[in-house]
């Protein structure tokens, strides 16, 4: 199983709620699904994200740079409060992946910041590219106390 934790640690409660709206790529045989679970601890909101291959073939990823996924909070009024790729550098070289059947591919976000108590949304594109699956999305509205 291909495990590839971003993790920066943090401890705290977990506290979100709403709706999940999750983005699948249909296969012949299954599907590829991406999933973000918001946790709020106690100085950071987590993000934690997995890309689950449901189908009995293997699918290989193309990506054009380093970086894997975009995730981007926005609060009610729209307005962006993080975005995942803002400030850091990606390296520009083409990379694969491949997602074996019922592989898992896991990683993690950490929001360094706690915002202000309210409801905020999480939209999480997978970079990865492949010719039998459209754009793998996700997202999550969650409530910050």
């Amino acid at each position: 199983m291909i495990v590839l934790l971003l993790f920066i640690g943090g401890c705290g409660q977990n506290r979100e709620s709403g709706p999940v709206k999750e983005v699948s790529g249909e296969m012949n045989n299954g599907s590829v699904v991406l999933t973000v679970e918001p946790v709020q601890k106690q100085d950071e909101i987590e993000f934690n994200m997995s890309v689950v291959n449901h189908s009995d073939e293997a699918v290989e990823f193309e990506f054009s740079s380093g970086q894997k996924l975009e995730l981007i909070v926005s609060d009610k009024e729209g307005n962006e409060r993080y975005r995942y790729s803002k400030g850091k550098m990606f390296t520009q070289a083409f990379q694969k992946m491949t997602l074996q059947p019922k592989e898992t591919y896991d990683f993690t976000d950490v929001w360094k910041e706690v915002p202000e108590p309210g409801a905020y949304d999480v939209n999480v594109t997978f970079l990865g590219r492949t010719e039998q699956l459209g754009v793998l999305r996700a997202g999550k509205t969650f409530e910050v106390k």
